[in-house]
């Protein structure tokens, strides 16, 4: 899956990684789909399969560099 849709899919991939508790491997796709201008990240506040990022700073950094109110 990662083959074939890695430019198309980036925040999705962070979010099963997100989801799987693999935050490492979440912040990477988070920053492939930002550098890709994913149109998903305008879900990254309220995507429920990122809450576990919530407590790390680079979610944070993440949400300012969005804009997004933490």
């Amino acid at each position: 899956m990662i083959a074939k849709y890695h430019i198309d899919s980036a925040f999705e991939f962070a979010a099963i990684h997100a989801f799987r508790n693999q935050t490492d491997e979440a912040f990477e796709w988070l920053d492939r789909a930002y550098a890709q201008r994913d149109p998903s990240m305008m879900f990254t506040k309220v995507e429920p399969l990122l809450n576990s990022l919530d407590n790390d700073p680079r979610f944070g950094a993440l949400l300012k560099k969005l804009n997004l109110p933490n």
